[in-house]
């Protein structure tokens, strides 16, 4: 799905005017004004995607439908209420979940008091945004992007990601590590309240950025040059050199590769673009000595194998989410406000 610009409706409409006819005098006049060769017609803003109200109830039937889906590990129930790249990433939990015996039931979630980004737009797709936490205690909400492809499609979540937004609560775990993470802003919005959106443009390319910053062994250097410092740039790649690093006896290279931007960009109060990034992930681990081999120690690890080793290779591929706030300044870094790399959604695993 691409970003569709804003259409701004009629634009100036030129009126010609009646010349005077044949042999009529164009003395003497009436007294009354002259009718003006041309008149200006308003620009006719875009409708809003969805009012409130009903976005809100588009809300409650995804909360509703996704607890049901996945009280049972129904994916046909599910791809009523999901699709894109939140409709890989569950019916493969789905998989997983139900090769293991000893797994836990899903607890059922509701996203509490959201607010919503909703722009003016004609055509379709379309977006809209929910923010919410999903716990009264959460100190990050879940930013949903639904979209409806079609006039009358139903809606559909397609890209969630977690943002810090605003000030945590005040909990023995809002760490300051915690405190010192990217908070997401509101968007920018109209007279009317409604969100303002922009065409990603040259903002796209930070997700290849960020990919490759994030690939290891791979892009040296991109981090620090292009992305603000933190918990999800330069700590979390010092994560992952560590992991690789781990045990000699084994190596693990982890690839980040980034799609095209499909979701619909906002715009924030300052100008900044909130680039939503869909990533994937793969980790390959081989054993390097004919003495060593490799046990898997996650329960979904384990299931999609079908039993923890041993391995002499091990691939897991894995889809993120991640929102990047982009400023229009050239030399200001972009700052990743979401973690979604380092939970990512598994979705499969081979090994030999």
């Amino acid at each position: 799905m691409h970003s569709r610009a804003r259409r701004m409706g009629a634009a100036v409409i030129a009126l010609a005017s009646v010349g005077a006819a044949p042999g009529c005098s164009s003395g003497g006049g009436s007294g009354k004004p002259p009718v003006p060769s041309t008149s200006v017609v308003a620009p006719v803003p875009d409708p809003a995607v969805i009012s409130e109200a009903e976005a809100r109830a588009v809300l409650e039937r995804y909360d509703t439908e996704n607890n049901t889906a996945n009280a049972t590990l129904d994916g046909d129930r599910l791809a009523g209420v999901e699709g894109g790249e939140l409709l890989e990433g569950s019916p493969a939990g789905y998989r997983a979940d139900r090769a293991r015996p000893d797994r836990e039931p899903y607890k059922p979630f509701t996203h509490l008091d959201p607010q919503f980004w909703i722009p003016r737009a004609s055509g379709h797709p379309r977006t809209f945004v929910a923010i919410a936490a999903t716990g009264a205690d959460s100190e990050d909400k879940a930013v949903v992007h639904f979209v409806q492809d079609t006039p009358g499609a139903p809606w559909k979540a397609v890209f969630t990601a977690h943002a810090r937004v605003g000030d945590p609560p005040a909990t023995a775990s809002a760490s300051p590590e915690r405190l010192a993470r990217p908070t997401l802003d509101d968007v920018a919005r109209d007279a009317s309240g409604s969100a303002r959106t922009t065409t990603a443009g040259d903002a796209a390319a930070v997700c290849g950025r960020y990919a490759a910053a994030m690939s290891v062994p791979a892009g040296p250097g991109a981090v620090e040059a292009r992305l603000a410092p933190g918990s999800h740039t330069t700590d979390l790649r010092k994560r992952i050199e560590d992991d690789a690093h781990r045990d000699e006896r084994m190596s693990q290279t982890t690839t980040v590769t980034a799609r095209p931007v499909a979701r619909q960009t906002f715009q924030t109060a300052t100008g900044d673009r909130l680039v939503p990034c869909v990533l994937d992930k793969t980790i390959e681990a081989k054993a390097l000595i004919p003495q060593a081999h490799l046990t898997a120690t996650a329960p979904t690890t384990i299931a999609f194998l079908g039993r923890s080793g041993p391995f002499t290779t091990v691939k897991e591929t894995f889809l993120a989410s991640v929102l990047i706030r982009v400023p229009t300044a050239p030399d200001t870094p972009a700052t990743v406000l979401t973690g979604g790399l380092a939970q990512s959604h598994p979705l499969d695993a081979t090994g030999t």
